[in-house]
């Protein structure tokens, strides 16, 4: 008589729930810089008494206000489960919703740009399964993706953790696992 192992958790190649947010480096520039030329020119203004250096403070701090969620990096931007393809500031789009996902690669100079690009069977509205509650000052601030149309929506991956295939790899496990 054949006994039965257990089964084995890791020889599941099927679809898991993943996520994944921005990587470190991807955003200190205009977060860090512009608190750091706030920071100089409301000193300045200060020291001088120039009201014009203000706007400057200001403008700098409006910066650093809209890229700081480049630098939150346990955030996730961008994940799946049971539930459908999430995307930060959308929600989860359900699976049976997706029409595609493509990945397009450019090159700029010696940089590799990652477009994951989402085709919908219908508009957004209708295909977000369980929208994401964001508080109102999220939407004045930079976004994990792009609206092109009705239908379409682009999630640059270069930015994000992990390699651009993979991530896309995972996502169609997830797609033609019939959820």
């Amino acid at each position: 008589m054949e006994t039965q192992l257990p089964h084995d958790p890791f020889e599941d190649t099927g679809p898991r729930p993943f996520a994944t947010g921005y990587r470190s480096g991807s955003g200190e520039g205009p977060v860090y810089g512009g608190l750091a030329g706030a920071v100089l020119t409301g000193f300045l203004a200060a020291y001088w008494g120039d009201p014009r250096l203000y706007v400057l403070t200001i403008l700098a701090l409006i910066l650093s206000f809209y890229f700081f969620p480049l630098v939150e990096l346990r955030r996730p931007q961008l994940g799946a489960n049971d539930d459908g393809l999430f995307i930060a500031g959308i929600g989860f789009i359900a699976w049976a919703e997706i029409a595609h996902l493509e990945l397009f690669n450019t090159a700029v100079r010696q940089i590799l740009l990652s477009t994951l690009i989402v085709t919908l069977h219908r508009p957004l509205e209708e295909a977000v399964a369980k929208p994401e509650k964001a508080v109102w000052y999220r939407n004045l601030m930079t976004r994990a993706y792009r609206r092109k149309s009705k239908t379409r929506i682009e999630v640059p991956l270069h930015p994000m953790k992990g390699r651009p295939e993979d991530i896309l790899g995972r996502l169609r496990a997830y797609r033609a696992g019939g959820r």
